[in-house]
């Protein structure tokens, strides 16, 4: 199957003091995206790739898809990011709704929060032969596409995409997996040979809802502040 090199360092990963929602229960979700912050995390990540990677690779050359398509109708890809694992974020499940301003008449309900898993792969130039120069061009692809994410562990501002411009920010961090849990992903393509690959993690991303709870104002204390005032005024 090839050469395998797999990270699974995530313990040895400093954030400082912005570390993912995963790690920290207590970081609070603070904007939200549409149905479409799914789709604008992988362009945000792409684009990260393009924009800091001219001279060792084309902009054509990173693609969000699965490594399985590589060749497919003569592409030739050098970095893929392959979207296979969603998984609701565990410490925001249950995040709190907003506070409705006093005007309004009803608040949205909790939004979902999400944790998305990305496998990153470098794959080979095409042609020439296979050796120890060619391999190492490919190790070189891979170790840049990685200090790009690493210098670019928390993405805000004008690199976030689409619905994602008003979140407060996002965490990369490589993730921990298992030999046999990439292994297995790769085992899903039985036509393509293993090559170098990362896990990713990327967090928090979120989806609003579109549900609201209507609001019922509370009168009664109103009402017994109003009605003291009337007895003291009346003594």
């Amino acid at each position: 199957m090839g050469e395998s090199i797999l990270a699974t360092a995530r313990d040895g990963c400093d954030f400082g003091s912005n570390p993912p929602a995963s790690f920290d229960p207590d970081l609070q979700v603070v904007a939200m995206g549409d149905y479409g912050s799914i789709a604008d995390v992988g362009q945000t990540l792409v684009d990260l790739l393009e924009d800091r990677m001219e001279g060792l690779i084309g902009r054509d050359d990173v693609a969000l898809a699965s490594p399985e398509s590589q060749g497919e109708g003569g592409n030739n890809w050098r970095l893929t990011l392959y979207l296979y694992d969603i998984s609701e974020n565990e410490h925001q499940r249950n995040a709190d709704r907003q506070d409705p301003e006093p005007s309004e008449p009803a608040v949205s309900d909790s939004p979902l929060v999400l944790d998305l898993q990305y496998l990153l792969t470098a794959h080979p130039s095409k042609g020439g032969t296979a050796g120890t120069n060619k391999t190492k061009e490919q190790h070189r692809v891979l170790g840049r596409a990685m200090q790009v994410f690493r210098d670019n562990a928390i993405v805000r501002g004008p690199d976030l995409k689409g619905s994602l411009a008003d979140e407060e920010n996002l965490h990369l961090s490589i993730e921990q997996e298992s030999l046999d849990a990439v292994m297995d992903i790769w085992n899903t393509f039985p036509d393509q040979p293993y090559q170098p690959s990362v896990a990713y993690l990327v967090t928090p991303v979120t989806i609003e809802s579109r549900e609201e709870t209507p609001v019922q104002r509370v009168l009664e204390r109103d009402m017994e502040q109003r009605e003291l005032a009337s007895e003291v005024e009346g003594e």
